[in-house]
Protein backbone atom coordinates (compact mmCIF):
# COMPACT_ATOMS: atom_id res chain seq x y z
CA UNK A 1 0.00 0.00 0.00
CA UNK A 2 1.21 3.31 -0.79
CA UNK A 3 1.13 5.16 2.81
CA UNK A 4 2.88 8.17 1.93
CA UNK A 5 0.25 9.15 -0.99
CA UNK A 6 -2.69 7.77 1.17
CA UNK A 7 -1.92 10.00 4.00
CA UNK A 8 -0.88 12.95 2.02
CA UNK A 9 -4.44 11.98 0.04
CA UNK A 10 -6.37 12.33 3.57
CA UNK A 11 -4.51 15.44 4.50
CA UNK A 12 -5.42 17.51 1.35
CA UNK A 13 -9.16 16.26 1.72
CA UNK A 14 -9.34 17.21 4.91
CA UNK A 15 -8.21 20.89 4.13
CA UNK A 16 -11.47 20.55 1.28
CA UNK A 17 -9.85 19.86 -2.25
CA UNK A 18 -11.48 17.60 -4.70
CA UNK A 19 -11.01 14.46 -5.63
CA UNK A 20 -9.86 15.73 -8.88
CA UNK A 21 -7.40 18.24 -7.34
CA UNK A 22 -5.83 15.34 -4.64
CA UNK A 23 -5.54 12.90 -7.71
CA UNK A 24 -3.49 15.07 -9.80
CA UNK A 25 -1.42 16.12 -6.54
CA UNK A 26 -0.60 12.64 -5.05
CA UNK A 27 -0.39 10.88 -8.81
CA UNK A 28 -3.35 8.06 -8.26
CA UNK A 29 -6.40 7.46 -9.52
CA UNK A 30 -9.79 9.09 -8.33
CA UNK A 31 -10.60 5.71 -8.15
CA UNK A 32 -8.01 4.97 -5.46
CA UNK A 33 -8.25 8.02 -3.99
CA UNK A 34 -12.32 7.84 -3.75
CA UNK A 35 -11.11 4.36 -1.21
CA UNK A 36 -8.50 6.47 0.82
CA UNK A 37 -11.09 9.16 2.51
CA UNK A 38 -14.24 7.89 1.81
CA UNK A 39 -14.40 8.26 5.96
CA UNK A 40 -13.85 11.91 5.49
CA UNK A 41 -16.94 14.36 6.36
CA UNK A 42 -16.32 17.96 4.68
CA UNK A 43 -17.62 20.69 6.55
CA UNK A 44 -20.92 22.73 5.99
CA UNK A 45 -18.21 25.42 4.16
CA UNK A 46 -16.29 23.70 2.44
CA UNK A 47 -18.87 21.61 0.72
CA UNK A 48 -19.95 24.79 -0.58
CA UNK A 49 -16.51 25.77 -1.86
CA UNK A 50 -16.46 22.88 -3.62
CA UNK A 51 -19.72 23.12 -5.41
CA UNK A 52 -18.83 26.68 -5.73
CA UNK A 53 -15.41 25.69 -7.69
CA UNK A 54 -17.26 22.89 -9.93
CA UNK A 55 -19.89 25.69 -10.93
CA UNK A 56 -16.84 27.88 -12.20
CA UNK A 57 -14.34 24.88 -13.86
CA UNK A 58 -18.13 23.90 -15.73
CA UNK A 59 -18.48 27.42 -16.57
CA UNK A 60 -14.68 27.84 -17.87
CA UNK A 61 -14.90 24.25 -19.73
CA UNK A 62 -17.99 25.26 -21.44
CA UNK A 63 -16.20 28.46 -22.54
CA UNK A 64 -13.54 26.57 -24.49
CA UNK A 65 -13.51 26.45 -28.11
CA UNK A 66 -13.44 22.92 -28.07
CA UNK A 67 -15.47 22.08 -25.05
CA UNK A 68 -18.94 20.23 -26.45
CA UNK A 69 -21.18 22.91 -26.10
CA UNK A 70 -18.86 25.66 -27.76
CA UNK A 71 -18.89 23.17 -30.97
CA UNK A 72 -22.87 22.71 -31.17
CA UNK A 73 -22.75 26.43 -30.73
CA UNK A 74 -21.36 26.93 -34.00
CA UNK A 75 -22.97 24.00 -35.56
CA UNK A 76 -26.42 25.83 -34.51
CA UNK A 77 -24.81 29.23 -35.73
CA UNK A 78 -23.97 27.89 -38.95
CA UNK A 79 -27.60 26.68 -39.51
CA UNK A 80 -29.25 29.44 -38.39
CA UNK A 81 -26.99 31.85 -40.73
CA UNK A 82 -28.15 29.34 -43.59
CA UNK A 83 -31.87 29.01 -42.84
CA UNK A 84 -31.65 32.96 -42.87
CA UNK A 85 -30.36 33.56 -46.57
CA UNK A 86 -33.24 31.79 -47.79
CA UNK A 87 -35.16 34.25 -46.40
CA UNK A 88 -35.86 36.81 -49.13
CA UNK A 89 -33.91 40.03 -47.81
CA UNK A 90 -36.87 42.08 -49.61
CA UNK A 91 -40.51 41.42 -49.63
CA UNK A 92 -42.72 41.08 -52.06
CA UNK A 93 -46.87 42.24 -51.33
CA UNK A 94 -48.07 38.92 -52.09
CA UNK A 95 -45.77 37.28 -50.06
CA UNK A 96 -46.13 39.67 -46.84
CA UNK A 97 -49.76 39.58 -47.22
CA UNK A 98 -49.54 35.78 -46.80
CA UNK A 99 -47.25 35.72 -43.92
CA UNK A 100 -49.56 38.63 -42.38
CA UNK A 101 -52.99 36.48 -43.09
CA UNK A 102 -50.69 33.54 -41.36
CA UNK A 103 -49.96 35.54 -38.12
CA UNK A 104 -53.56 36.62 -38.37
CA UNK A 105 -55.02 33.50 -38.12
CA UNK A 106 -52.06 31.93 -35.39
CA UNK A 107 -52.06 34.98 -33.41
CA UNK A 108 -55.00 36.99 -33.84
CA UNK A 109 -58.94 37.16 -32.52
CA UNK A 110 -60.93 36.20 -35.10
CA UNK A 111 -64.20 35.59 -33.11
CA UNK A 112 -65.15 39.32 -34.14
CA UNK A 113 -67.47 40.25 -37.16
CA UNK A 114 -66.40 43.28 -37.28
CA UNK A 115 -62.72 43.84 -35.43
CA UNK A 116 -59.10 43.41 -35.84
CA UNK A 117 -57.37 42.36 -33.01
CA UNK A 118 -53.70 41.19 -32.66
CA UNK A 119 -52.03 41.01 -29.45
CA UNK A 120 -48.29 39.51 -28.52
CA UNK A 121 -45.47 40.10 -26.53
CA UNK A 122 -42.66 39.79 -29.48
CA UNK A 123 -41.99 43.69 -30.62
CA UNK A 124 -40.18 41.63 -34.09
CA UNK A 125 -43.60 40.44 -34.90
CA UNK A 126 -45.60 43.81 -34.09
CA UNK A 127 -43.25 45.62 -36.25
CA UNK A 128 -44.29 42.80 -39.28
CA UNK A 129 -48.04 42.75 -38.29
CA UNK A 130 -48.32 46.48 -38.55
CA UNK A 131 -46.57 46.58 -41.73
CA UNK A 132 -48.95 43.90 -43.33
CA UNK A 133 -51.90 46.53 -41.68
CA UNK A 134 -50.11 49.19 -43.35
CA UNK A 135 -48.98 47.99 -46.92
CA UNK A 136 -51.10 45.41 -47.43
CA UNK A 137 -54.53 46.15 -45.71
CA UNK A 138 -54.15 49.81 -46.36
CA UNK A 139 -55.54 50.93 -42.77
CA UNK A 140 -55.99 54.70 -42.45
CA UNK A 141 -53.53 55.72 -39.39
CA UNK A 142 -56.63 57.06 -37.64
CA UNK A 143 -58.15 53.34 -37.10
CA UNK A 144 -55.68 51.90 -35.14
CA UNK A 145 -56.14 51.74 -31.02
CA UNK A 146 -53.30 50.80 -29.02
CA UNK A 147 -53.59 48.97 -25.62
CA UNK A 148 -51.11 47.33 -22.85
CA UNK A 149 -51.63 44.75 -20.79
CA UNK A 150 -49.46 44.79 -17.94
CA UNK A 151 -48.91 43.91 -14.39
CA UNK A 152 -49.80 47.01 -11.71
CA UNK A 153 -46.44 46.98 -10.13
CA UNK A 154 -44.60 47.55 -13.32
CA UNK A 155 -44.23 51.03 -15.28
CA UNK A 156 -47.03 51.24 -17.09
CA UNK A 157 -46.43 54.60 -18.88
CA UNK A 158 -42.61 53.59 -19.87
CA UNK A 159 -44.39 50.47 -21.52
CA UNK A 160 -47.00 52.70 -23.23
CA UNK A 161 -44.25 54.43 -24.73
CA UNK A 162 -42.44 51.49 -25.98
CA UNK A 163 -45.30 49.83 -27.76
CA UNK A 164 -45.67 53.64 -29.66
CA UNK A 165 -42.36 53.43 -30.76
CA UNK A 166 -42.49 49.85 -31.88
CA UNK A 167 -45.90 49.84 -33.04
CA UNK A 168 -45.53 53.69 -34.76
CA UNK A 169 -49.36 54.03 -33.20
CA UNK A 170 -49.24 57.50 -31.97
CA UNK A 171 -50.19 57.30 -27.51
CA UNK A 172 -52.70 59.53 -27.67
CA UNK A 173 -54.63 56.54 -29.88
CA UNK A 174 -53.94 54.26 -26.80
CA UNK A 175 -56.87 52.56 -24.88
CA UNK A 176 -56.87 52.15 -21.29
CA UNK A 177 -54.21 49.69 -20.24
CA UNK A 178 -55.19 46.89 -18.20
CA UNK A 179 -53.77 46.29 -15.24
CA UNK A 180 -54.20 42.63 -14.29
CA UNK A 181 -52.42 39.82 -12.81
CA UNK A 182 -53.17 35.93 -14.07
CA UNK A 183 -52.89 33.01 -11.96
CA UNK A 184 -50.83 31.44 -14.63
CA UNK A 185 -48.15 34.57 -14.36
CA UNK A 186 -48.45 34.99 -10.65
CA UNK A 187 -45.03 33.40 -9.68
CA UNK A 188 -43.52 35.21 -13.13
CA UNK A 189 -44.44 38.80 -12.70
CA UNK A 190 -41.33 40.59 -14.26
CA UNK A 191 -40.80 37.95 -17.25
CA UNK A 192 -42.41 40.68 -19.33
CA UNK A 193 -41.44 44.08 -18.52
CA UNK A 194 -43.47 45.53 -20.80
CA UNK A 195 -46.57 43.71 -20.67
CA UNK A 196 -48.33 42.75 -23.64
CA UNK A 197 -49.53 44.83 -26.63
CA UNK A 198 -52.78 44.49 -28.47
CA UNK A 199 -53.35 45.92 -31.80
CA UNK A 200 -57.37 46.95 -31.89
CA UNK A 201 -58.52 48.12 -35.69
CA UNK A 202 -62.20 48.58 -36.14
CA UNK A 203 -63.30 47.75 -39.79
CA UNK A 204 -65.14 45.15 -40.57
CA UNK A 205 -64.43 45.51 -44.17
CA UNK A 206 -60.65 44.54 -43.59
CA UNK A 207 -61.77 41.93 -40.71
CA UNK A 208 -63.79 40.07 -43.65
CA UNK A 209 -60.74 40.50 -46.05
CA UNK A 210 -58.27 38.85 -43.69
CA UNK A 211 -60.51 36.56 -42.81
CA UNK A 212 -61.06 35.38 -46.31
CA UNK A 213 -57.41 35.45 -47.05
CA UNK A 214 -57.23 32.70 -44.26
CA UNK A 215 -59.32 30.57 -45.75
CA UNK A 216 -57.39 30.84 -49.07
CA UNK A 217 -54.16 29.53 -46.70
CA UNK A 218 -56.58 26.72 -45.00
CA UNK A 219 -57.90 25.50 -48.72
CA UNK A 220 -53.79 23.94 -48.86
CA UNK A 221 -54.64 21.41 -46.80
Amino acid sequence: MKTKERKLARVLRSQGLSLRAISAEVKCSKSTISRWISDIELTDAQIIQLKSNQDKGRAKAAKHPNSSRQKWERIRSAIRLGSKKEIPRKYSNELLKMIGAALYWAEGYKASRNEIIFANTDPSMIRLIMLFFRKICKVPESKFRGKVFIHPHLDVKQAEKYWSRISMIALKQFNKPLLAISRASKRKRDTLPMGTFSIVIGDVYTCSKIKGWIEGLSSWV
